[in-house]
């Protein structure tokens, strides 16, 4: 754990977009003249304003206006993302030495502090340390990932390197500690400290003693041993993923004729077919890509089955890696107190302990059980029959004989979809996207645009840098959102000089501007259209927005809790409740019309697309379910460490009631012989922390009913959720605070609108397992 620059980047968990091939478009003359001529909607949308406008031909007509690519490498650079020590490489470089000498220079303040006034000073110190190193830090990751420059790249690389280096050693300094924990425990001191400040000291104390720092000497080089090896296997577990399955399946062909004739042919180009025992066969290698069609296509049990064992066994290698991270997660927790690695990883989450955990879950399966009953039920005659191999293809026969889902795209060329949030945001928060052009060297690609968060005084709250369509140069991170640099109070640093064009005066005092990068994978436009959106798509930016505006409203004044720095299973909800905004009708009526007509999006192919989803979310609800109780099952302190113990976990998991299916018991079941955990990667990055997913979309669901009262495409509610009073009240109990108060407190203030009860917002205030079992009675996660 680091209690230095907390990398921040957030990615929707289990949703990982495809790239596409790199492209540009240019629109014909018709096309642009068609487009930019329609400067109102139809009646069922409001006219648009010049901005609107303008913010949204940034997206749809880039090579029309003034933020297409003709400026891109025109003028003296100016520095990336508006910081003027980021201009080229070499200065890139530059800033990362400066930085480090910034901070040693507050790391000498701290331990020279005796006066009264310079003990008070050391949370801000700390704090201001670590937003030094986070600024470059986290822009070197950032470039790591999107420039398509190679000695940026190389520059970013040693920078990291290097930083990080420095990083590892104040993490584990002694000096540090015990001056932040004198000041921390001396009442003369801390009675002056915010609510806020005191989360702040709270935060790099639980991060320092999670660096083994007040461990003897014998223990800590325990502890340094285990974070390496853990860093090693983590990595060598990643690297399994990217292995072709050993050896092949053999497939008659005449079983692949339901497949689509691309894959088959696909298929047929890879092996040639040759005899065996008189039928024509093809070997197939098990990997994602064949498991997907023949699972779901291929009408013959008995070769589904044998490409879901082969799909499904994985390696021993990747086995072996993920058995030793977890074994040396268990040592590094017990090394430092606690007695699991789940223990360590919550004590500081909303969820706290396992024990919570386990109470949400299984309060969640008790409601969830008779709905994936039911979809069993559907899906064929003798639904005991359905075995784990057979799932996806009846799911498949079914979806088949509803029809095609009703394609959306149409209705949403991006500029659009952008367009309709900063309307969503302006009618919640006060708060405008604006549209504006960057400097030359500002931005790292032609496709970047750049947006700025204006209040309804006109004041600039934070930037917005949108990298959103797919391109050869960018690393397939899928969607994405970077903290470049967080919003906090400046005016009081300790001597340090912050660049004017990154700071506002607000209230007489002055503050650092938030930064944020948002990344997608998005298709690149197709000639004479504007760039459209999947529906998929479409929730992906909602999603991605809803962390941006955390960035941009949560300013509390310290770097180190500032936006979205907040625990795991809390920072997805805003973020989530954004999807139910995009699935809105009332929302929907203000940006999503057709490309070519400006009708309006009709509401029954939306209706269509949400009765669709919920026919089988009970289903994705279950796996959601299984993971999360399988990755605390692999994080307890209980571990049986004999040869492919993971393996006998997975089955003991598959067996537990909690995941029962009354009419189709072998659905769900264990498959003997296969290893799905060699290929659960979430541990890594989310690793005792996996329901975090499911908690996020239950509070966000509640906030939804309970202070917006959505509507909904599927039971057609006529509620306006686009309320300024509910809008207010998430802004100011829960955003604007970032983690800077407990996430319990947040939610139970949100939800204190008189549509609870009092005793169940006292409840829920308390964020103990009565809490969490609340919580698990709630309203079933939308899928």
């Amino acid at each position: 754990m680091a209690a230095f620059c907390r990398m921040q980047r957030l990615s929707r968990l289990g949703r990982l977009w495809s790239a596409a091939q790199h492209g540009r478009t240019v629109y014909s003359s018709h096309a642009v003249q068609r487009m930019s001529a329609r400067r109102l909607s139809t009646q069922a949308h409001e006219a648009i304003r010049e901005d609107d406008v303008q913010l949204r031909d940034a997206f749809d007509l880039p090579t029309q206006t003034t933020l297409g690519s003709s400026w891109f490498h025109k003028g003296r650079p100016t520095g990336l993302l508006m910081e003027s020590r980021f201009v080229n490489p070499t200065s890139f470089r530059q800033a990362g030495k400066e930085a480090v000498v910034e901070a040693e220079s507050l790391v000498t303040r701290v331990l020279n502090a005796s006066t009264a006034t310079e003990r008070r000073q050391i949370v801000k110190c700390l704090d201001q340390l670590s937003d030094a190193l986070c600024r470059v830090m986290d822009v070197a990751e950032l470039v790591r990932q999107v420039h398509p420059d190679s000695s940026w790249q190389t520059a970013a690389e040693n920078v990291y390197g290097e930083m990080l280096e420095f990083m590892n050693g104040l993490n584990t300094h002694v000096g540090l500690y015990t001056k932040l924990v004198d000041a921390m425990d001396d009442p003369s001191i801390s009675k002056d400290f915010s609510d806020v400040e005191h989360e702040v000291a709270r935060s790099f104390r639980r991060d320092f003693e999670r660096s083994g720092i007040h461990l003897a000497a014998s223990a800590h080089a325990r502890f340094v041993e285990l974070s390496s090896r853990i860093h090693d296997r983590s990595r060598t577990f990643l690297r399994s993923q990217g292995l072709a399955p050993a050896g092949t399946v053999q497939v008659p062909v005449d079983q692949l004729h339901t497949l689509p004739v691309s894959v088959v042919s696909e298929m047929l180009q890879t092996h040639a077919v040759r005899t065996h025992d008189g039928v024509a066969v093809v070997d197939v290698v098990p990997d994602d890509w064949a498991a997907q069609y023949v699972l779901r296509d291929c009408e013959d049990s008995k070769v589904r089955e044998t490409v879901y064992c082969a799909w499904q066994r994985g390696t021993s290698s990747a086995v072996q890696s993920l058995e030793g991270l977890l074994e040396d997660r268990l040592a590094l927790a017990r090394t430092v107190g606690f007695s699991s690695f789940a223990h360590m990883t919550l004590d500081d989450k909303m969820a706290r302990t396992p024990d919570h955990v386990d109470e949400f879950l299984r309060g969640l399966a008790v409601q969830a059980r008779p709905r994936w009953d039911a979809v069993a039920q559907g899906l064929a005659r003798d639904p005991r029959a359905i075995r784990p191999w057979d799932r996806d293809y009846y799911v498949g026969r079914q979806q088949a004989k509803m029809g095609a889902l009703p394609q959306l795209a149409e209705y949403f060329s991006i500029g659009r979809v952008v367009m309709g949030l900063s309307r969503v945001f302006e009618r919640l928060y006060g708060v405008t996207l604006r549209a504006t052009v960057p400097q030359p060297g500002e931005i790292w690609h032609s496709d970047v645009r750049k947006l700025e968060a204006v209040d309804e005084d006109g004041h600039l709250l934070g930037v917005v840098y949108c990298d959103v369509f797919a391109r050869s140069s960018k690393a397939h991170v899928g969607a994405a959102h970077f903290t470049a640099r967080c919003a906090r109070r400046v005016d009081d640093d300790v001597g340090r000089a912050v660049c004017d064009s990154t700071v506002v005066e607000r209230d007489g005092m002055r503050f650092q501007l938030p930064v944020v990068v948002l990344i997608c994978n998005f298709p690149p436009p197709m000639p004479n259209s504007p760039p459209l959106l999947s529906w998929a798509n479409v929730e992906t930016i909602f999603h991605e927005m809803g962390h941006a505006m955390h960035s941009m409203l949560g300013q509390n004044g310290f770097h180190n809790v500032a936006g979205t720095r907040c625990p795991v299973d809390f920072v997805e909800l805003p973020s989530v409740l954004m999807e139910h905004f995009a699935r809105s009708p009332h929302v929907l009526s203000l940006f999503a019309s057709h490309y070519k007509t400006n009708e309006p999006l009709p509401p029954g192919l939306l209706r269509q697309r949400a009765d669709r989803r919920r026919r089988f979310a009970a289903l994705d609800l279950h796996a959601q379910l299984f993971m999360s109780a399988l990755d605390q099952r692999y994080h307890s302190a209980q571990l049986d460490v004999r040869p492919d113990w993971s393996t006998r976990v997975l089955a003991q998991v598959h067996a537990d009631p909690m995941f029962e299916c009354t009419s189709a018991q072998s659905m769900f079941a264990h498959v003997e012989g296969t290893r799905w955990q060699s290929r659960f990667t979430h541990l890594v990055g989310y690793g005792a922390s996996y329901y975090s997913y499911l908690l996020d979309r239950v509070l966000a669901g509640r906030i939804w009913d309970r202070v917006f009262k959505g509507d909904d495409p599927s039971t057609q509610l006529s509620n306006n959720p686009l309320n300024r009073e509910a809008g207010e009240r998430f802004r100011n109990e829960l955003l604007r605070w970032g983690g800077g108060r407990d996430p319990w407190t947040c939610l139970a203030a949100v939800l204190d609108n008189g549509e609870s009860s009092h005793r169940e917002i006292e409840d829920i205030s308390k964020g103990n397992k009565s809490a969490m079992h609340i919580v698990g009675t709630w309203q079933l996660p939308d899928m």
